[in-house]
């Protein structure tokens, strides 16, 4: 494993199969201004020492990655599933992260299938919102990515709010050429109904 990334300042590092290869980059990298070196180098870093902690490198979950460990959960290593885990009674629960770099703290639902009747739809909720015993809702710094604020609604309470919002959606989503769903938890419901932990 390369320690010393200044010495290896012309090789990049590749992650494949869990093994880790170098691929000489010399003739792109002479054309980095210091900045950009100095940006690519501190990518290799952040990725090589979530590699190293078992961590996910995919750029999409980063926020999730860091929220996590701020925030005392697991974040989940798998494409698919909860975003996180957290520990109560001496039990892993699964839990669902939402992050913005907005102003204010909010959570954003978006992509929901849109199934055939309401009855359906109801059922789909339940196992996507309700199932997850946590909702955590992240701010984030737009500039520094530093974690601002951390909430958490209980899968239930999050599930009350956004189901309505979602029967709302489902009624005229045949209007749309997108008939997906959508719904958000604002920040007045989730410092009225939530836990602060960050």
């Amino acid at each position: 494993m390369i320690r010393d990334l200044k010495q290896a300042k012309n090789t990049m590092l590749e992650k494949r199969f869990g093994e880790f290869y170098l691929r000489d980059l010399s003739p792109k990298q002479g054309t980095l201004s210091p900045q950009y070196q100095e940006i690519y180098e501190a990518w290799i870093t952040l990725n090589t020492l979530l590699s190293e902690a078992g961590l996910p490198t995919d750029p999409r979950k980063m926020k999730e990655v860091i929220a996590s460990i701020l925030t005392g959960c697991v974040p989940n290593n798998e494409k698919s599933g909860p975003d996180c885990f957290f520990e109560e009674n001496n039990q892993d629960e699964d839990a669902e992260r939402k992050s913005t770099t907005s102003k204010n703290i909010k959570g954003s639902y978006t992509g929901l299938s849109n199934q055939k009747t309401w009855p359906a739809q109801v059922e789909y909720t339940k196992k996507k919102i309700k199932n997850m015993k946590r909702h955590y809702y992240d701010r984030f710094c737009a500039r520094t990515g530093r974690l601002l604020e951390s909430w958490y609604l209980t899968g239930d309470i999050a599930y009350d709010i956004l189901i309505k919002k979602i029967e709302k959606d489902f009624h005229n989503s045949n209007q749309r050429k997108d008939p997906r769903l959508k719904a958000s938890v604002s920040m007045t419901e989730i410092k009225q109904h939530g836990t602060q932990v960050f």
